[in-house]
């Protein structure tokens, strides 16, 4: 199985995207660094398969490899809206996801999916 940074971002996406958790799980170094703005403390994984179920389309608007580091931009559409997602990932020499930062569009994730916001 090929481990090259472009390999293993195309595999996250559609993993995350499809809602594979096993393929993610796959993907993730030992205790990854994960920092999101969307419920920082609760499960990664559950989080990013709801959002993903919850979208009527996601598409990697911009791309960019540098390394072994990946920044992604997502477009996100929902019921005719589209909004944007940031996704900051660091992949290992083993392939492996060690580090996730992830920008939700709060304001979206507010009007259109609010059961993914932390209760508060």
């Amino acid at each position: 199985m090929e481990n090259s940074v472009e390999d293993v971002v195309g595999r996250w996406v559609a993993a995350w995207t499809n809602g594979r958790t096993a393929d993610l799980f796959k993907l993730l170094a030992a205790a990854p660094g994960i920092e999101t703005n969307l419920d920082p403390d609760g499960d990664f994984i559950e989080l990013l398969t709801a959002y993903a179920a919850a979208l009527d389309t996601i598409a990697v608007f911009s791309q960019t490899i540098l390394g072994g580091r990946a920044a992604l931009i997502y477009d996100c559409t929902l019921n005719g809206e589209t909004f944007r997602l940031a996704e900051f990932l660091t992949i290992n020499e083993a392939g492996l996801v060690t580090q996730i930062r992830r920008v939700y569009d709060l304001d979206a994730v507010q009007r259109l999916m609010p059961h993914l916001l932390l209760e508060q």
